[in-house]
């Protein structure tokens, strides 16, 4: 593909299917974006508003060429004097929709620095309660039934539940990640299917102890990359009825728990392990931690190289191994994450890239992305919420390897993802 270089032109040469870059701090303009596509009389006259006497035009993203130079005209170079003046006479509603969004960025900037404060003080609880298991320790379970018990009630108590994408982790530590993941997903996607909040708890329990048996299994097979061998293979197998074995061994873990730890690699298909169960053999809860605990996995896999995206890891579950799970409760997780699930690198309508964030529970085809702008700071990357504007739509979803390096790293300096709400 030919890309055509951008050009600087004077505002007099603007028009209808022009798509243009302003030279101007995001919060100097009115726009949603710092690059569009011109699409009225209107927005050509708050660009001459704005005070400047060029931008940038874009050949390879415009529908049509611009006007050709007048004669005499303003010489076709940034006055950079004048780049930004604030006009009395600019448009003030369009002002007045820039201030609320600039106040909304600000807002939801906030909201997700809580969530990475929450998420943090969570990871660090669920880490001790799967590290003091193995000991049998009672005081293990109470701490994980007050942090399941505060993570229900969360759930049980928003109306409106908004998954956010988290870039918080330590590579040396990633079975506590996963395990904080399968937990959070899963409880998910349990509130969806209507469980009781008693059921919750079990399901949570369960699912922060599903790989417990693992510390049974020596280190070198777990991290192993690439194919393991039938002896390996049946050795990480028995994970399952170890983990049971170890939560057996404190007072009062519930039975559907214990269920969970067991059954989490049984599939519908009656191919899974240990006990090679078939469909209604296998507990409610242990279908749902199987769900949760395969997405976690293809989206974090041992090998980054083999990580899907959590669109693409969606595709392959409903596409390609839908027989291993329930097909309801299947469906309903990807109603719960999404078809876009944060973390997903998209591209919109508009041309820009962006990558997903956190959903938006109202419309789950228009989530709250992060945008990739070179003219904006990483630090103040502006955060985009579809519904804002019905033109913009998700054209695509991208694999990591299509955008640039410069790109990804702007969105997403760390390859593993995890999830809080």
């Amino acid at each position: 593909m030919v890309v055509m270089s951008e050009q600087r032109i004077s505002l007099d040469r603007l028009r209808v299917g022009v798509y243009v870059r302003l030279e101007l701090r995001w919060i100097e303009h009115p726009f949603a974006f710092n690059s569009f596509k011109i699409k009225s009389e209107n927005q050509i006259k708050v660009l001459k508003d704005l005070g400047i006497s060029s931008v940038v035009y874009k050949p390879e993203k415009s529908d049509q060429p611009p006007l050709p130079p007048a004669e005499v005209g303003v010489p076709e170079a940034l006055d950079v004097a004048s780049v930004f003046k604030k006009p009395a006479d600019a448009d003030p509603i369009l002002q007045k929709r820039k201030q609320e969004r600039i106040r909304r960025l600000k807002e939801q900037q906030r909201r997700f620095q809580k969530c990475e404060r929450e998420f943090q003080k969570t990871f660090r609880q669920a880490k001790r309660v799967i590290k003091s298991l193995s000991t049998g320790s009672l005081e293990a379970k109470g701490e994980a039934d007050s942090l399941l018990q505060t993570m229900v009630e969360s759930l049980l108590t928003q109306r409106d539940v908004v998954i956010n994408l988290m870039h918080v982790k330590s590579l040396n530590e990633d079975v506590f990640y996963h395990t904080l993941n399968v937990a959070l997903l899963a409880l998910l996607l349990g509130r969806e299917v209507g469980l009781t909040e008693e059921e919750l708890r079990w399901l949570g329990l369960g699912a922060l102890f599903h790989d417990v048996g693992k510390q049974r299994i020596p280190r070198k097979y777990l991290i192993k990359r690439g194919p393991l061998t039938p002896v390996e293979r049946k050795l990480l197998q028995l994970h399952p009825i170890y983990g049971e074995e170890i939560a057996k061994q404190i007072e009062d873990f519930p039975e559907e728990s214990l269920k969970v730890i067991r059954q989490h690699h049984e599939t519908n298909d009656g191919q899974g392990y240990p006990d090679r169960l078939k469909a209604d053999e296998i507990s409610l809860l242990a279908k749902v931690i199987s769900i949760a605990n395969t997405y976690d996995s293809l989206c974090n896999p041992l090998d980054p190289e083999e990580a899907m995206t959590p669109h693409e890891a969606l595709s392959h579950m409903f596409c390609r191994i839908r027989d291993r799970f329930d097909e309801s409760l299947l469906s309903r997780f990807i109603r719960v994450m999404g078809i876009y699930p944060p973390g997903s690198l998209v591209e919109l309508s508009n041309g820009l890239i962006g990558m997903v964030i956190s959903i938006n529970p109202k419309d789950r085809l228009r989530p709250n992305i992060l945008i990739y702008d070179p003219a904006v700071p990483k630090r103040e990357a502006v955060i985009f919420e579809l519904e804002d504007d019905p033109d913009v739509t998700i054209k695509r979803s991208l694999r990591p390897s299509q955008v640039q390096a410069e790109v990804y790293y702007y969105l997403n300096p760390r390859t593993p993802m995890d999830y809080f709400i």
